[in-house]
């Protein structure tokens, strides 16, 4: 088993180093743009569009320098789709209105990232040696909501699970919200220092005045914090930032936007790269290795959570990704060693998951390009692993499957987006590390939690170049039910139900809107809704919940906008 661990290494580190000497050299170092930015949207309508074909949409949040090469490969792209794009008084208006569309998401890209897209010699003129934003945004929200936070069962006879759930707040970055009103003041700030290295901060300050005897927070988070140092397409990230790995815009079932940005050393390819020789024919690759600490609200206090993910676009219309997280360690836990850690790694350990807990996730990215670019999408999730194929597909296996169209109407003003997940009875749970994967009280993973199922729609409508429309619907059906492992020498056996609890079903409804009142001022207005069937688990207790925001960022470039021009480059 030792030797298979040792091979293993061997080939993740040949990888590795084949990284660091493959492509172009990535001269810049940049910083990551939150998940929740807009511009994962508008890249994913020119990808729809047929502009962008390099895009590997499993990892994210991408780097500055990454969202501009793919805007430069927009840009070179848009003349051809579009070859008579400044002189065109004889297309459609159909054709027109799309040309038009594209543009406009073009301009503004290219205005948010000049700096970067100069860098890569998509544009002409300098490279500042120090660049930034002291201050880039700064976000005013207020929220009111009724929903009360509601608990997963702490141990279903599977494994423990702490954490709750809260719809109609959940997918934010693990800000916290209580029945009542809710304030916060959030900026962005970030900055470049040299060739290599840069750095970033999110810090958050919120007041809340609960109506319903909930504790007050009101006090700063440091939301996201971390530098990153980047040399050729190799990236090393040190400090607190997102991980959305899956095939959703809120990242999928191993990771996703609920929990708060994780603590972690991050090694990964600034963006996609093929190997030499022939290892060309594999296609287009993304390898991230995450080293991160769960924190002291855990059972055993700062446990490691180690994962790592490999993506590969073998052609412009397929893109799969696997991906294995590991927790161990932490005060109290069982005793491991680094030697044994590593083997736990890389599937030699002890095999009985008495010392750590293991999850591996498969995802699949299709587009039909003709199809106005539809998105077929899924993910397969094994919360441990058993051999008997009854157990395996019944309690460990989590799925999801759904579709987007980017352009439900031609020009891709309207988008559409239909989903279906299911959540095994085992799902975030570990019986060892009995808080589960989670972090802070909030599933690192999916939000639904386990042995759970729901379905979701959800349009979004550019009404015109300053108004975003967005509405939502999700059912969700959530269970209790209680289970009985029987093994032998170690080895489950049979897994029996011996408590059949009433189900909880939601359902919950959202509309939001955005308004850009010019290029340094946005609006939010947003309200949702949530009844409730049987709230935890407990019969004939029926809720309605509902929840209002508001909020307005000022985006502050390029009034405090830094160039240090020292040393400039011309391109």
């Amino acid at each position: 088993m030792m030797t298979l661990a040792i091979r293993r290494l061997l080939i993740f580190g040949a990888c590795g180093m084949l990284l660091l000497f493959c492509g172009k050299v990535w001269a810049y170092s940049s910083v990551t743009v939150p998940i929740e930015d807009p511009v994962y949207r508008q890249l994913d309508k020119l990808a729809a569009h047929g502009l962008i074909t390099t895009m590997m949409e499993g990892q994210r949040p991408y780097v500055r320098a990454e969202i501009a090469r793919l805007l430069a490969e927009a840009m070179e792209n848009f003349s051809k789709k579009f070859p008579n794009a400044e002189s065109s008084p004889q297309l459609s208006q159909g054709f027109s209105d799309k040309q038009d569309y594209v543009r406009g998401i073009l301009d503004e890209l290219k205005a948010e990232y000049q700096d970067e897209l100069i860098q890569i010699h998509a544009l002409e003129g300098e490279v500042p040696r120090w660049q930034g934003a002291p201050i880039e945004q700064a976000s005013v929200d207020v929220l009111y909501l009724t929903e009360e936070k509601d608990s997963f069962p702490s141990n279903n006879g599977l494994g423990g699970l702490g954490a709750g759930i809260q719809p109609l707040v959940e997918n934010r970055g693990g800000r916290h919200y209580v029945q009542g009103f809710n304030f916060a003041l959030e900026s962005e700030h970030w900055m470049r220092l040299g060739k290599y290295f840069s750095v970033q901060a999110s810090p958050r300050f919120q007041i809340q005045s609960p109506s319903e005897g909930d504790p007050m927070e009101n006090k700063v988070f440091v939301q996201r914090l971390n530098g990153h140092f980047t040399w050729n397409k190799l990236d090393i990230e040190i400090g607190r930032d997102a991980l959305n790995w899956g095939p959703t815009p809120e990242g999928g079932l191993a990771f996703s936007n609920n929990a708060r940005p994780l603590d972690f050393i991050k090694l990964s390819s600034v963006s996609p790269f093929r190997y030499p020789f022939l290892f060309k024919k594999i296609g287009l690759n993304e390898w991230s290795l995450v080293v991160a600490n769960l924190g002291p609200e855990q059972k055993f206090k700062n446990p490691w959570f180690v994962s790592y993910k490999n993506s590969n676009r073998g052609n412009p219309y397929f893109e799969l990704g696997f991906s294995q997280t590991l927790i161990l360690g932490g005060e109290g836990a069982p005793p491991i060693s680094f030697g044994q850690g590593v083997a736990e790694f890389f599937g030699a350990g002890s095999g009985n998951g008495t010392k750590s807990n293991r999850n591996f996730s498969v995802d699949l990215h299709g587009r039909v390009p003709k199809l106005r670019g539809l998105q077929l999408y899924g993910e397969l999730y094994f919360e441990d692993f058993d051999f008997n194929a009854n157990l395996l597909f019944v309690y460990d296996l989590s799925y999801l499957a759904g579709l987007r169209l980017p352009r439900l109407n031609d020009s891709g003003t309207v988008d559409l987006r239909l989903e279906y997940r299911h959540l095994s009875p085992r799902y975030a749970r570990s019986p060892v590390f009995t808080d589960g994967i989670t972090e802070n009280r909030f599933l690192i993973g999916d939000p639904l939690g386990p042995d759970s199922q729901g379905v979701l729609a959800e349009v979004n409508w550019d009404i015109d170049p300053k108004n975003l429309l967005s509405m939502g619907f999700q059912w969700s059906r959530r269970r209790d039910d209680a289970f009985l492992i029987q093994s032998q020498n170690g080895d489950v056996k049979a897994i029996d139900t011996v408590y059949h609890g009433i189900p909880e079903d939601r359902f919950l409804g959202r509309v939001g809107i955005r308004h850009r009142f010019n290029s340094h001022l946005v609006g939010r207005l947003g309200v949702g809704m949530e009844g409730v069937q049987h709230f935890a688990f407990r019969r004939n207790d029926d809720r309605l919940n509902w929840m209002g925001e508001g909020g307005l960022t000022f985006y502050f470039r390029p009034y405090l906008q830094v160039k240090r021009s020292s040393g400039l480059e011309k391109h």
